[in-house]
């Protein structure tokens, strides 16, 4: 199922094996990670398939649908454009999960806009909804098994997998390359340094900060 490091299928003596899906998590199943035949799906792509694909999860075709989504900063663009699709609130939040849990209670406890039933996740493999607040591995990993089955009520045709909804997700609606990098124990002036030549950067390099 894995690869060597120039992208080859690695031979690890079970060819004979193959799984068309696959899930890691951490010690408390929070984050996810999904997985195709040797195929991985980034956490920024597989929030943005789950929202484009929220009519085939029955927690949101029960509740007339999803109403918006929302990403950690830090996450690529992919789900903007689903959003925008789609015709539904976006929201970017700075990372930390507790900003998602201000929005899913925006309604009862503010007083404000209801944004939920909503779809939100983080690029550190952090995937969730409002049934609870905060990231949730295990359902992320049952949306994904929704979707497949989808994709695929026809059992006399081949299988759709996990590569094949992750490329079709690709043509409807774009990909999306991001980094993250991370600066730790560096001053507030410095930091504001670096941003402030980023932002010089916005006009000619099409960059948004």
């Amino acid at each position: 199922m894995g690869l060597n490091r120039d992208g080859t299928p690695a031979d690890n003596g079970s060819s004979a094996v193959s799984y068309d899906f696959g899930v890691a998590f951490d010690g408390d199943a929070d984050r996810n990670m999904i997985l195709g035949r040797q195929f991985f799906v980034s956490p920024s792509d597989s929030v943005a398939i789950i929202a484009a694909n929220a009519d085939a999860i029955p927690f949101f075709s029960r509740a007339g649908g999803l109403k918006a989504v929302a990403r950690s900063m830090p996450a690529s663009g992919a789900l903007d454009f689903v959003a925008k699709a789609k015709g539904i609130h976006l929201s970017e939040v700075p990372t930390g999960w507790k900003f998602f849990g201000n929005l899913m209670d925006s309604k009862v406890v503010y007083g404000k806009e209801d944004y939920t039933p909503m779809i939100c996740g983080e690029e550190s493999f952090g995937t969730g909804s409002n049934h609870v607040r905060e990231k949730d591995g295990l359902w992320a990993a049952l949306a994904w098994l929704s979707i497949i089955a989808a994709h695929n009520s026809d059992p006399s045709k081949p299988l759709v997998g996990v590569q094949q909804i992750v490329e079709k997700h690709w043509c409807t609606y774009g990909r999306n390359y991001y980094s993250r990098y991370d600066y730790e124990n560096i001053t507030s002036e410095a930091a504001a340094s670096v941003m402030k030549h980023v932002a010089t950067l916005t006009p000619s390099c099409g960059l948004r900060v």
